[in-house]
């Protein structure tokens, strides 16, 4: 397996520690709501009424087939709808399911191109079809999905699902994000239908994937995408089957392929940390969840990411200034000089003595340098950065963040460097 190439982008590596503790370090369900399952065939009018088995799992008031939906609340649930790798069945992926409903999102999984000889393009288009279809049912006072379903939804898939996904969310604004699980380039191409999908984004690979080698796949899928966020972890040790359940015809497809160094389990744990909070930013807007995000980012172990954001898509902390229906920070920093074309003082106060930390952060999302972690005294504080970035090397002009964070509160500035 070839690593993924520096020459990509800035990759930031870490040693595989205490992984098997993954498992128990997975977030847990915030809500607690129970999993409910109904089976549907959608038609779509629009293929000449082209039937779409689906199996859909969703919040409910308790457990079991055809129950209640649980309460959504104003802003509805988003829907997942996610497709299968290769000759999989959906109950390949009964660990997303199980993770995502209690988190209040429902996942749609079409029973669609199981067959030796599947239609990539007519998957994706299933994909895209039935976050539509979901809608509609929420239109419907006789379904179970009435007045639940919310407006922004997302595709995703493993293997031949992951690159149909990308095919679904191509040029389609009913498509708010995508995610996806060692995706297999497609016919018609994922590779090429990324340039065209500017939903936000989130590609995960396994280092020990020969099957869909991330250098042929992934990485040229991410290398293509058109979003303003796009993101790609690749799970040190991690195989391509291990995205899902045991599967004996995905296995065989590894013959030759290094063993994967981690376990099914810690995959599926290393990845579940990182997608719900992912998911949470950008299907809810949740408080924080972005933030929880990069955070997990840069200090799991066992992964490497690229990370590449526009500065309107980065949102470190819901107090962050600009961002709409935002309350003010009670730690607010300031820049002086800003522009600056040497070095810049950043100024705050501090109501108590608390532990702080300060970071600049390039407008990719990548940490630049970390000038303070520690404890620091009540009162005002005044710091100074030289333009250097953690290898002492001057960074080039260009829009920077510089991110002040108490473990209470926090704040983020953007910072113009100028020669």
């Amino acid at each position: 397996m070839r690593p993924i190439p520096a020459s990509v982008g800035r990759i930031r590596c870490r040693s595989l520690l205490l992984l098997a503790a993954c498992a128990a370090l997975a977030p847990l369900p915030a809500q607690g709501l129970a999993v409910g399952h109904t089976s549907r065939t959608f038609v779509d009018p629009a293929r000449n009424n082209r039937q779409v088995p689906t199996e859909i799992f969703y919040p409910a008031e308790v457990a079991g087939d055809d129950v209640p939906l649980a309460d959504p609340g104003p802003a509805g649930f988003p829907v997942v709808a996610f497709g299968h790798g290769y000759l999989m069945a959906y109950d390949r992926y009964a660990y997303l399911w199980q993770a995502l409903v209690p988190e209040g999102f429902i996942v749609a999984l079409p029973r669609t191109e199981g067959n030796l000889f599947p239609s990539h393009a007519e998957f994706g288009r299933d994909l895209a079809f039935l976050l539509l279809a979901l809608q509609e049912e929420a239109g419907d006072p006789g379904s179970i999905f009435y007045g639940g379903v919310a407006a922004a939804g997302a595709v995703a898939g493993h293997s031949m699902g992951g690159g149909a996904s990308l095919l679904a969310a191509r040029g389609d604004p009913a498509v708010a994000a995508v995610f996806n699980l060692a995706a297999a380039e497609t016919n018609p191409s994922a590779i090429a239908a990324a340039g065209e999908v500017a939903a936000p984004a989130l590609l995960f690979s396994g280092s020990h994937d020969c099957v869909t080698p991330p250098a042929d796949h992934q990485i040229p899928m991410y290398q293509a995408l058109a979003a303003d966020c796009r993101a790609l972890v690749s799970l040190t040790g991690g195989s391509h089957c291990q995205f899902a359940e045991q599967s004996t015809i995905c296995e065989l497809g590894e013959g030759g392929c290094t063993p994967p160094s981690i376990s099914r389990g810690e995959q599926h744990a290393l990845t579940l940390q990182l997608l719900l909070p992912w998911l949470r930013h950008t299907l809810k807007q949740a408080p924080g969840a972005w933030g929880e995000f990069q955070a997990l980012l840069e200090g799991l172990g066992g992964i490497t990411f690229l990370l590449d954001c526009a500065p309107a898509a980065m949102v470190f902390d819901p107090t962050s200034p600009g961002r709409p229906g935002a309350t003010a920070p009670r730690l607010q920093a300031e820049l002086w000089p800003n522009p600056a074309a040497g070095p810049v003082e950043i100024r705050f106060r501090l109501a108590g003595e608390e532990r702080l930390t300060v970071d600049v952060w390039s407008v990719g999302g990548r940490r630049v340098r970390t000038l303070l972690d520690g404890r620091v005294a009540e009162g005002a504080q005044r710091l100074v950065w030289d333009g250097l970035d953690g290898q002492a090397r001057r960074v080039p002009a260009g829009l920077y963040w510089v991110r002040v964070r108490t473990p209470r509160d926090s704040d983020a500035r953007p910072l113009l460097k100028i020669r």
